[in-house]
């Protein structure tokens, strides 16, 4: 939990230089971002770049995570983010890791890639409060990540109802399914479920399972489900698709590979084969 802690700061810094430079943001129906566009006209299109019956990968960019320390830190983001488009048959987005203590990143780093691909980008973050909404419309981000279990309800509604007043899309995440109550209360169409305890950061990849079974207990059928972390082969995959999960985000498989763009390529010829794109 310590990295949770020093994170914290470090947004807390961040929140105060943005609202320094901005100097507070107006109500969404008159907001504008830098360029001058409507903040509705930025984002917004990630859902509707997922397909149905198919698998989808959300594949993502990150140098460095708190539970691998550096992972690769000589990425060349243009070039991962052009393979990335390059393989749209089973890619439906690009997720950017921009909180830079313990993953390396950049929010920068989405205009980059915004500028090089056609592919809708979700901005991987720990958002707190509501001028990183604002900031993450000006980026460019189409979609934006927001925490459950570390956002009260009130706070998490509030984010979302913003996001999706500025014209992006929401992926909210939870760790425990004690969470998921909550995040279906906020109104959620997106949700992630990931494998990884924020705690102590082990993976068990059977929480999507535990997920599975729980849902069947209620009514989610119009929710996209997206399993998170662990995802580290087509057969795990397969299953969770004949289970009823067809989104997956992808990073530290992608990120550590030897060759991106043959792991790339034989992933797809592995859905190809099993009429899964």
């Amino acid at each position: 939990m310590k990295y949770l802690k020093e994170i914290l700061l470090v947004k807390k810094k961040e929140i105060k230089e943005i609202k320094k430079i901005k100097q507070g943001y107006r109500l969404p129906a008159a907001g504008t971002t830098e360029a001058g566009k409507d903040v509705k006209e930025c984002g917004g299109h990630f859902i509707k770049n997922i397909k149905k019956g198919k698998v989808n990968i959300i594949a993502e960019i990150k140098k460095a995570s708190p539970s691998r320390g550096i992972i690769n830190d000589e990425i060349d983001i243009e070039r991962v983010a052009l393979l990335y488009e390059k393989f749209k048959s089973f890619i439906c987005g690009v997720s950017i890791l921009t909180e830079p203590l313990y993953f390396k990143g950049d929010p920068g780093n989405i205009k980059i890639v915004k500028e090089r691909i056609t592919l809708p980008v979700l901005r991987k973050d720990f958002i707190f409060n509501e001028v990183q909404v604002y900031r993450s419309a000006e980026l460019g981000a189409d979609c934006i990540l927001l925490i459950g279990s570390l956002l009260g309800f009130k706070k998490l509604e509030k984010l979302y109802n913003l996001a999706v007043s500025l014209g992006l899309d929401v992926l909210v995440e939870l760790h425990t399914l004690k969470e998921l109550s909550k995040v279906l209360d906020t109104g959620a169409k997106f949700i992630g479920i990931n494998n990884r305890n924020l705690k102590d950061m082990k993976v068990n990849e059977r929480l999507i399972y535990d997920f599975i079974e729980h849902s069947k207990k209620i009514s989610i059928t119009d929710r996209i489900i997206v399993c998170e972390s662990g995802v580290k082969n087509v057969n795990y995959i397969k299953d969770l698709f004949s289970e009823g999960i067809n989104t997956f985000l992808i990073g530290e498989f992608f990120m550590s590979a030897g060759n991106l763009e043959e792991t790339l390529n034989d992933m797809e010829m592995d859905f190809k084969r099993a009429s899964l794109i």
